[in-house]
């Protein structure tokens, strides 16, 4: 019996991209049908391992020993690329799992992508990854590419370039040509990519795993990601903060932001959360940046390979003219960074070089006197690099023929001299063979040129972003300890009731969780409402509370504000005649005597189900115009209280939380320990709980106030 230890699934990805040997199953003898270009990229690129083709068709193949089948190679085989019509696919998968083959790659098409027939093909391919631990990347994909160690398991044209020129960038994709035009286009433009993974159906392996594994590849300095759609949220979450506590940025060009992904929903919540917005904010929260054009993964991957992290949002922009010095300010300001006065030494400096006609503000306007005098440039770029108030640099980017060669040496002298980030910006180039050396010396340098305000504003905006959220993970800490035992079963007794959870009930799940809810009793009987309503004191209000009536505003269930014995005895019975007229056959259990809250600010904080990320803590200002506006923010749980604080400032709203009109403030730390008790209810309840309304909380000065709750069993 073998005593070595097993290796696990996870441990098993490793053989993708370190193989001792490929296996090309179906491998052709015509280097360009799709089964003979691995073989000749391996050759090509001098894999230093060993290269399998089986086909029984053949004795040798490009001069290697072709075998009749998996089982007849004489050794081990790590990775196997299965080159076969479909028909032959899912044979050739069992053998290898026979074989004991670690990893295999399956271009093949015809699976769940076409129909029935073939999902029910792609589930037997899941079903042996499981039984037998090998690892598949595939069906219908391009395979990977990993230029680091010359593996070449694919059909892709991103074989075709020199290993000399791939970089530290990879590229994960779940649609397998733009992908490949993507890396194509990023080679092109100047940023070199190490690893290309096509993973098409995702039988086994996810876009995920790939993640999860350049996180920790010494090769691997940033990711770009394609996609469509995740399977398994909590597998992408795990990836996704891998890549965060390991610095290796991740920019994601999500497609299908369309509202068909929206439901129907029973709570406000649910209604309001879209397919979209909970990727959008799960991006936001794993430091994930979601691009929508190649040239943002282009820029931002040349600008993060220059090594030079901005410490701030303070930029300072040196231009030639003052209307490409407006459209910089304007775009920077646009984009979250801010343009500030140079200090007043700073300006002292610069304008004592500038012509009377020129600024020495901010942006620095040296104007065309800078054609004449290059020096100019040189004085000016030197003096903000020593103002340490600025952390990043804007310049115009003067790559002509009749540029002066010290002109250039200076600029790379300052550069050199300091950590800051500098961008050329606009960019002022001809076709002489000066301009050629100069563009090829600067990005030696590692400078970024980028020749547009809104690209170039918005790169350093990402960039400033992710050093933000890199900084915060290093502190994050989302592992909350267990809530109290008694707390856990008060709600576990309440969602084990078998019919609908009301308002009430609903309230004590909150109030378990240390959530301050209004003062409330139920009443059986009007003058039982009389009664509680002098304990509490006027006014109060009056609610029905039928498990079979969810929404009470509906069923004219609600009365308010009513300030007398007299006006609570009219309004009991008012309610139970419109609730016998509204559902007739309804169980109600009594009326809901609650203080009214005056003042403060109304909000909305709530738990909905994705189908892909699970429980989802919402927030929003409350009130009648929350679903009409749209304006709120999602987190997935567990948050930290940095994320409940972002969500809060996320929307276009919380400025009314700061007070406006002579109302005082609202307490947001009350507000942001709400929503991390929502968190913790969304994860310990996972399974029960479908949906959470608080709706409305009012925020008061000093603390806060649930006035209505709504929970949905799952």
């Amino acid at each position: 019996m073998n005593s070595e230890p097993q290796e696990s699934g996870t441990d098993k990805i490793k053989y993708f991209f370190h193989p001792e040997s490929i296996a090309i199953v179906g491998a052709s003898a015509n280097m360009a049908k799709l089964s003979g270009r691995p073989i000749a990229a391996l050759l090509k690129k001098k894999f230093a391992g060993s290269i399998y083709p089986i086909n029984p068709r053949y004795d040798m193949i490009a001069g290697l020993v072709c075998y009749p089948s998996v089982k007849a190679v004489p050794g081990d085989i790590d990775l196997a690329v299965i080159a076969l019509p479909i028909e032959g696919t899912l044979d050739a998968l069992k053998a290898c799992a026979e074989k004991d083959v670690k990893a295999a790659v399956v271009f093949t098409s015809g699976f769940a992508e076409v129909g029935a027939e073939g999902k029910a093909l792609q589930i037997e391919i899941s079903s042996l990854a499981r039984r037998s631990g090998m690892r598949i990347l595939g069906p219908n994909c391009l395979g990977l590419v990993y230029f680091k160690n010359s593996v070449m398991a694919s059909f892709s044209d991103t074989m075709e370039f020199e290993i000399g020129n791939s970089g530290s960038l990879g590229f994960i994709t779940q649609s397998g040509a733009y992908g490949e035009r993507t890396v194509m286009q990023a080679v092109q433009d100047g940023v070199g990519f190490g690893t290309f993974v096509s993973v098409g159906n995702e039988a086994d392996l996810q876009f995920s795993d790939f993640i999860d594994y350049l996180a920790g590849d010494n090769g691997t300095d940033l990711m770009g990601v394609y996609l469509e759609g995740a399977k398994d949220g909590n597998k992408f979450r795990k990836a996704a903060e891998s890549a965060l506590y390991s610095g290796k940025p991740i920019l994601v060009k999500k497609v299908g932001r369309t509202g068909a992904g929206t439901r129907a929903a029973a709570s406000h919540t649910g209604a309001l959360a879209g397919n979209d917005s909970i990727y959008e904010a799960f991006f936001r929260q794993m430091g994930i940046i979601r691009i929508n054009e190649l040239r943002d993964l282009t820029f931002f991957a040349i600008a993060y390979k220059s090594g030079r992290m901005p410490k701030g949002r303070k930029v300072a922009i040196l231009t030639d003219s003052g209307g490409p010095g407006v459209e910089m300010a304007d775009k920077c300001e646009e984009f979250g960074l801010i343009v500030p006065e140079l200090s007043g030494t700073t300006k002292a400096r610069i304008q004592a070089c500038l012509p009377f006609y020129g600024s020495a503000r901010n942006p620095v306007d040296m104007t065309a006197a800078v054609m004449t005098d290059q020096k100019l440039f040189g004085e000016c770029l030197r003096a903000i690099f020593d103002d340490e108030s600025i952390d990043i640099v804007f310049a115009p980017g003067f790559f002509m023929a009749y540029t002066e060669p010290g002109l250039l040496n200076e600029i790379i002298d300052i550069y050199r001299s300091s950590s800051k980030p500098l961008v050329f910006f606009p960019v002022w180039v001809d076709d002489s063979p000066q301009a050629a050396d100069m563009i090829a010396r600067i990005k030696k340098e590692g400078i970024p040129v980028i020749p547009e305000a809104t690209d170039a504003a918005r790169t350093m905006s990402s960039l400033v972003w992710y050093c933000e959220k890199r900084q915060r993970a290093e502190l994050k800490d989302c592992r909350i300890p267990h809530s109290p035992e008694k707390s856990v079963d008060i709600v576990k007794k309440i969602l084990g009731k078998s019919k609908n959870i009301t308002e009430y009930d609903g309230k004590r799940i909150l109030a378990a969780y240390g959530i301050p809810v209004t003062n409330e009793q139920i009443a059986g009987s009007e003058e039982e409402a009389v009664k509680i309503s002098r304990k509490i004191g006027f006014p109060v209000a009056l609610k029905i509370q039928s498990h079979d009536i969810p929404h009470k505003t509906e069923a004219g269930g609600i009365m308010l504000n009513l300030k007398t014995e007299a006006e609570v005895r009219e309004s009991y019975n008012a309610l139970m005649k419109r609730v016998k007229e509204y559902a007739p056959q309804s169980e109600v259990s009594g009326v809901l005597v609650q203080e009214m809250v005056t003042g403060g600010v109304e909000v909305i904080v709530g738990i909905t189900r994705d189908p892909v990320f699970g429980p989802c803590v919402m927030f929003g200002l409350g009130g009648i115009y929350v679903e009409a506006m749209h304006d709120v923010s999602f987190r997935i749980p567990p948050i930290s209280m940095h994320d409940a604080e972002e969500m809060i400032e996320e929307i276009k709203g919380a400025g009314v939380l700061k007070g406006i009109r002579g109302k005082p403030a609202s307490d947001t730390k009350a507000l942001v320990d709400v929503i991390m008790q929502v968190s913790k209810l969304a994860v310990e309840f996972a399974d029960q709980i479908g949906e959470l309304d608080i709706n409305p909380l009012i925020v008061l000065p000093e603390g806060a106030r649930v006035v209505d709750a709504l929970v949905v069993k799952r």
